[in-house]
C-alpha cells in the first residue's frame, strides 16, 4: 500500500487560506474549493458556473479522470463566495471559473503554502481532504465516491494513521 505522508492538518490549511484571502479573492477561492471538495486541479480548472447547482449545494464534475462524472457537495459559504466571484468577474456559464493554466494554479497553491511555511502542491489538498474525512468518521465508500476513485482499494490508502491519531481514538474509548 502506498504511504501517504503528503497531507496537511486543518490548521495548516487554515494558514494557507488566511494568507490567500489577504492577497487575492481568486486564489483564496481556488485553495478553498480544493480543500472543501478534494477535487483534482484539472477538475477545478475545468469547472464552469453551469456545473454548480447552487440550490442543491452540489458541484457536478463532468470531466473527471477516466472520463467519469461525479457530484460533490459544497458548503453554503463557499458557494456564496463562488457566486459573488462569478458575478463580479462576469464569467459566462460556459467559461471556466478559474481560467488559468495548470502551471499557474500549481504556483498559486505553492505560493500560499510557502507563506504558511509549508511545501505543498494542489494534490496535497486532495490528500488532506481525504484524511480529514477519515478522521471525521466518514466511511470509506463515501470517500471513494467523493474522490471519484474507481476502486475502493485506491481509497484505502487514506486509512493510514499517525500514532497521534491512534492515541486520540484510543483515548475517546470508554472502558
Amino acid at each position: 500500500m502506498k504511504d501517504i505522508q503528503d497531507y496537511l492538518e486543518k490548521e495548516q490549511v487554515d494558514q494557507m487560506l488566511e494568507a490567500a484571502i489577504e492577497c487575492n479573492t481568486r486564489d483564496y477561492l481556488m485553495v478553498r474549493v480544493l480543500w472543501r471538495t478534494g477535487m483534482r486541479i484539472s477538475e477545478l480548472l475545468n469547472m464552469k458556473s453551469r456545473d454548480i447547482e447552487f440550490n442543491n449545494h452540489v458541484i457536478n464534475i463532468t470531466r473527471a479522470k477516466g472520463g467519469k462524472q461525479r457530484r460533490i457537495p459544497l458548503d453554503s459559504q463557499t458557494l456564496l463566495l463562488l457566486s459573488s466571484y462569478i458575478s463580479a468577474q462576469s464569467i459566462h456559464e460556459n467559461r471556466p471559473i478559474f481560467d488559468i493554466t495548470r502551471q499557474h494554479a500549481n504556483r498559486i497553491v505553492k505560493k500560499y503554502g510557502k507563506i504558511a511555511g509549508l511545501n505543498v502542491h494542489p494534490h496535497t489538498l486532495r490528500h488532506s481532504f481525504a484524511i480529514h474525512l477519515v478522521r471525521s468518521g466518514v466511511d470509506l465508500r463515501r470517500i471513494q465516491l467523493l474522490l471519484g476513485h474507481s476502486d475502493l482499494n485506491i481509497t484505502q490508502v487514506y486509512l493510514q494513521f499517525k500514532d497521534t491519531d491512534i492515541k486520540e481514538a484510543y483515548d475517546r474509548v470508554e472502558f
